[in-house]
C-alpha cells in the first residue's frame, strides 16, 4: 500500500523537476587539509584563553598610586578649591582693630564662619571684596556686612556697584554696624534693603542715621543700641537679626529663581 502511495506522489512531479540536472562540484575550491588543521590549533579561536595573571606587576601599578597620593594635600574646604560659582555672595568687613576701636574677628568674623558661603575680609580689602563680587552670578544674591571702618567700606563699595562699570550691580542687603567714617550715610538706589545698628554711648563713632536716595526702592532700617561702639557686633540679639536678615534675603531669592524657572520652560 505505501509504494502504491509512492508511485502515486511521484506521478504528480512535474517532468522538469524529476529532470533537474544536478550541479556539477567538480570545479569547486576545496579548503587544504593544512589550513582547517592551523585553524583548530589557533588559541585565539578554540582554545580556552589562559586566566593567568601577572600579580607583581598590578602590585607595582598600585604601589606608584599610593606614592603619587602620598604627596596630595588634603582638602580643608570645598570653597578654597572650587571656584566662586552659582553660589550668593556673603561678604563680612571688620573694621580698624587698634586700641578698642574694633571688635576684630570676634563679632563679625565669626558670623562669617557661621553664614553659609560667609567670607571674613578687613576694611582695608574694598578691592579683594570687588573682585569676588565680580564672580557671582547676577542672579545670585549679594548680601554685604560691615562693621565700624567695615561699615563704611560696605557702603562706599555699593556706591561703585551702582554704576556703568560695574553693571549697576544689585546688592539685596547692606548691613552696617555703627560705621566709622564720612560721607556713607546716603544709601545708593542699588541697595534693596539696608539694616543700620547705631550705638548711642560713643558720641565720636557714632555716624548717624541712614537715608535712602530713593525710599521707592531702598528701604532703611535704623536701630538705635545701647551696646558700645567695640561690642555691637557681639551683641547676640544683632547678630540674631543679622541671622535673621540673610536667611530672609537667600530664602525670598531662591523662591524668585524657581519662579522665573518654572515660566521660562512654558
Amino acid at each position: 500500500m505505501a509504494s502504491i502511495q509512492q508511485n502515486l506522489l511521484l506521478s504528480k512531479i512535474p517532468e522538469k523537476v524529476k529532470a533537474f540536472p544536478k550541479k556539477d562540484l567538480s570545479g569547486s575550491t576545496k579548503i587544504p587539509s593544512k589550513v582547517v588543521r592551523e585553524e583548530k590549533r589557533d588559541p585565539g579561536l578554540f582554545e580556552k584563553p589562559s586566566a593567568k595573571v601577572d600579580i607583581s606587576k598590578t602590585a607595582r601599578v598600585i604601589n606608584k598610586k599610593e606614592k603619587q597620593l602620598q604627596g596630595v594635600e588634603s582638602i580643608k574646604r570645598l570653597d578654597q578649591v572650587l571656584p566662586l560659582k552659582n553660589r550668593p555672595g556673603v561678604f563680612f568687613l571688620s573694621g580698624f582693630d587698634f586700641q578698642g576701636l574694633s571688635s576684630g574677628d570676634g563679632g563679625v568674623g565669626a558670623m562669617a564662619k557661621n553664614v553659609p558661603h560667609g567670607k571674613h575680609f578687613s576694611w582695608e580689602d574694598e578691592e579683594r571684596v570687588l573682585e569676588e563680587v565680580k564672580k557671582i552670578p547676577i542672579q545670585q544674591p549679594l548680601i554685604l556686612v560691615g562693621h565700624s571702618l567695615g561699615g563704611d567700606a560696605v557702603v562706599n563699595l555699593a556706591n561703585r556697584l551702582n554704576s556703568m562699570e560695574h553693571g549697576f550691580r544689585n546688592i539685596d542687603l547692606l548691613v552696617t554696624l555703627d560705621s566709622v567714617g564720612f560721607n556713607n550715610d546716603l544709601i545708593p538706589s542699588n541697595v534693596k534693603r539696608n539694616l543700620n545698628f547705631i550705638g548711642d554711648e560713643d558720641v565720636f563713632f557714632n555716624d548717624g542715621p541712614n537715608i535712602a536716595r530713593d525710599g521707592g526702592r531702598t528701604k532703611v532700617f535704623n536701630e538705635i543700641r545701647s551696646e558700645k561702639h567695640t561690642g555691637i557686633d557681639d551683641s547676640k540679639e544683632v547678630q540674631k537679626k543679622i541671622f535673621s536678615a540673610i536667611s530672609g534675603t537667600l530664602f525670598e531669592n531662591r523662591q524668585f529663581n524657581e519662579l522665573v524657572n518654572r515660566y521660562s520652560e512654558v
